[in-house]
């Protein structure tokens, strides 16, 4: 095929009569059996690209979603290649300050599972796992705790801290990719995103120190 590519140049590059027309090009190139099937393999390529993250999709990738019983968490841990769960309660402040990061990353770490799990659902796993201080992280590949966050001592022990730090901190364990390329740098919100809900409902945040849990 690179012989008749460079052959179509060459009668492109010409002059006068010799000189190929737009079109002309296009019929000789459509008509090599090689291009096709090259064609063929990327829209097969893009077809099954397209149906994993639908599929994904359909697992509530892309999405923060919060998690009220056991018997639903022990199944996502199980069927998430990578998932970061935040265990935490309603009630403490420094929870809701690391959801509102946890919403922007779950948009655009489309491949990895964001989840909270409230303690008071699921106070066995909480025990299993020895969650003792709130917010407590997880970082699950393959179904095993890789990594663990508890409270903000690792992100500058402080509520302001950035939503790329704890994107940092998290990629360490491997449960998501820092972006590369033209991406490298930019800011979470300036990002393309992988699933942008209708209403954000983000919420202001409330600052506050770490909360312990009496098990």
């Amino acid at each position: 095929m690179d012989e008749k590519i460079k052959a179509t140049a060459k009668l492109a590059l010409g002059s006068g009569n010799d000189a190929l027309s737009d079109d002309e090009i296009l019929a000789i190139l459509d008509d090599d059996p090689e291009l096709e099937r090259i064609r063929d393999e990327r829209l097969n390529q893009l077809k099954r690209e397209v149906c994993h993250v639908r599929e994904l999709r359909l697992r509530g990738h892309g999405e923060y979603l919060e998690v009220r019983n056991e018997e639903e968490l022990v199944k996502l841990i199980a069927s998430a290649s990578r998932a970061v769960v935040h265990f935490m309660h309603d009630q403490f402040a420094r929870c809701k300050v690391l959801d509102k990061h946890l919403h922007m990353l779950a948009r655009y770490h489309f491949e990895t599972r964001f989840v909270s799990a409230n303690v008071e659902g699921c106070s066995f796993l909480a025990q299993k796992f020895q969650i003792r201080v709130l917010p407590c992280m997880l970082a699950i590949v393959d179904g095993q705790v890789v990594d663990r966050l508890v409270g903000f001592e690792e992100l500058g022990n402080s509520d302001g801290f950035s939503t790329e730090t704890l994107e940092r901190r998290l990629s360490r364990s491997g449960v998501i990719q820092l972006p590369k390329g033209a991406l490298a740098g930019v800011p979470v919100k300036e990002r393309p995103v992988a699933f942008r809900p209708e209403s954000d409902g983000d919420g202001d945040s409330t600052g506050g120190g770490s909360d312990s849990l009496d098990y």
